[in-house]
């Protein structure tokens, strides 16, 4: 949403370039409270103000004017903004092509796109993640299943048996009804 290689003055905010809206006159008032100079290339300045146009400034009211009024309030940041015109559901052309192309899911390094916790994820299962195990096709999930035991120690095939059993059952039922894979929640 920024092109650290353009200036303010030249549309860095990519967002909001090529527009005189309410964020707009909102940072160029910010960029004079913090010194930034307007006509220079934000690669050339403090990283920090970066970070405040993507993220926000709320250490002070910003007042500025916009539409002849005297306005004042805090400058929320570029992805704070996205958000909020994806969640009121705009319906502008314009702001529903910025939220497509500034918007993009990417799966979590951690838990695969899985949305697992960090707990459940550090769970394995024969030398196997939880969130991994849960998203195996069905017949790999029941060969697994019945391979199991072979990957526990006594005291632990002892404890599982009975649960091992019953989701191998399950498992078997969903298989032979045609299931072929479970969509975990």
């Amino acid at each position: 949403m920024i092109a650290t290689e353009l200036s303010l003055k030249h549309g860095a905010v990519l967002l909001w370039a090529g527009t005189n809206c309410g964020p707009v006159v909102m940072i160029k008032q910010l960029a004079k409270m913090l010194g930034m100079d307007f006509g220079k290339p934000l690669a050339g300045q403090d990283n920090r103000f970066t970070d405040i146009l993507l993220y926000g400034y709320e250490k002070e009211p910003v007042p500025y004017v916009h539409n002849k009024k005297q306005l004042k309030g805090f400058y929320r940041g570029c992805v704070h903004d996205l958000r909020y015109m994806r969640d009121a559901g705009t319906i502008s052309r314009g702001n529903l092509r910025a939220i497509r192309f500034f918007s993009r899911q990417e799966p979590c390094p951690m838990c695969s796109g899985s949305e697992t916790s960090s707990e459940r994820i550090s769970i394995t299962i024969g030398g196997r993640s939880v969130s991994e195990v849960s998203r195996l096709p069905i017949p790999d999930l029941l060969l697994f299943i019945k391979n199991l035991p072979l990957s526990l120690d006594i005291f632990e095939r002892e404890r599982c048996s009975e649960i091992i059993e019953e989701v191998e059952t399950r498992l078997i039922y969903l298989h032979k009804i045609g299931l072929q894979t479970l969509h975990v929640v």
